[in-house]
């Protein structure tokens, strides 16, 4: 089986909007819709899984040869808590116990290219961001 992809996930890779990826997908075969049906009191709530196979195919019909698709990795959601720092450093702690790390300066460095990211990077393009430190250049 082909694996299910959200209407977000659809979004990113064809560069377009949810609302454009609902209008071209919903009615295709194979698409999954979760959402409730339309009543005279209330509008259609649609939640879509689209197999990757209907994505392909609908990019392989339009373009005219074979196309695979690669979908970015989600970033893990976490819901606010009173207790994400003691999470964020039991988390940090547990990366640097894996790599060996027990440098002070290697965990100052971390948090401050952290916080450069959450400040000044849209976090759709972090996992394309790629640190040069002194050492690396």
């Amino acid at each position: 089986m082909s694996e299910l992809l959200t209407v977000a996930d659809v979004a990113s890779v064809l560069k377009c909007s949810a609302d454009a990826v609902v209008k071209r997908f919903a009615k295709l075969a194979g698409v999954i819709d979760l959402g409730k049906a339309e009543t005279r009191n209330r509008r259609q709530y649609r939640v879509l899984r689209i197999p990757r196979a209907v994505v392909e195919k609908y990019l392989a019909d339009k373009s005219g040869r074979p196309i695979q698709i690669q979908v970015p990795e989600r970033a893990e959601r976490r819901r606010k808590s009173a207790a994400w720092e003691n999470r964020a450093t039991l988390n940090l702690a547990k990366a640097g116990l894996q790599n060996g790390e027990k440098s002070k300066a290697v965990y100052l460095r971390i948090a401050d290219h952290a916080r450069m990211l959450a400040l000044h990077v849209p976090e759709s393009e972090w996992a394309d961001f790629e640190w040069l430190d002194g050492d690396d250049v």
